[in-house]
C-alpha cells in the first residue's frame, strides 16, 4: 500500500515521502480501515518538528496522520461493534498514528460511525478538533 512518510524530525520545511509500505497488522482489538479523507492540522505539523517527541518518542519512518474517515475492511477476532462495509471516523492514539495511508489498524475503542449527514471532509475535520475544544469522543455522535 502507499503511505506518506517522514523520516526524522526537523525544524522549518517539512519533507514527506510517498513511499510502499506493507499493510498495517490487525491485532485482536483492532479494525483495518480503507481511509476515504484524511485531515491535515496543526499537530501533524508539531509531530514532524519534534514537539511532542517527550511525550511520544516515534520510530521512522513515521506515516502521518491523526484524523481520517474510511471504510471497514477486516475486524480483529475480539471487535464485535463494527461490521465490514461501515463508514467510520477516528482521531487515531498518539502512539499509532498513521492516517495519511491507503489502510490504517485502529483500536476499535478509537473508532465511531460517521453520521450520514457529514460528508467524509466534515467528518475527517471533526475528531481533534472536538477533542480539544470539549473532551469530545466520536462515540458521541453515534445516536
Amino acid at each position: 500500500m502507499r503511505a506518506i512518510q517522514i523520516d526524522g524530525y526537523k525544524k522549518g520545511e517539512v519533507t514527506v515521502a510517498l513511499r510502499q509500505v506493507d499493510m498495517p497488522q490487525v491485532g485482536d482489538n483492532d479494525v483495518l480501515v480503507k481511509v476515504k479523507t484524511a485531515a491535515v492540522n496543526p499537530l501533524d505539523l508539531l509531530i514532524a518538528h519534534g514537539d511532542v517527541k517527550l511525550v511520544v518518542p516515534y520510530n521512522f519512518p513515521l506515516t502521518m496522520g491523526n484524523e481520517m474517515v474510511g471504510v471497514v475492511e477486516r475486524v480483529g477476532a475480539k471487535v464485535n461493534n463494527f461490521e465490514v462495509g461501515t463508514r467510520v471516523f477516528a482521531r487515531l492514539p498518539l502512539q499509532r498514528i498513521g492516517a495519511f495511508a491507503e489502510y490504517v489498524a485502529v483500536d476499535a475503542e478509537a473508532l465511531a460511525i460517521v453520521p450520514e449527514y457529514l460528508t467524509d471532509e466534515e467528518a475527517a475535520a471533526i475528531p481533534l478538533t472536538a477533542l480539544g475544544r470539549t473532551g469530545f469522543r466520536p462515540s458521541a455522535l453515534e445516536n
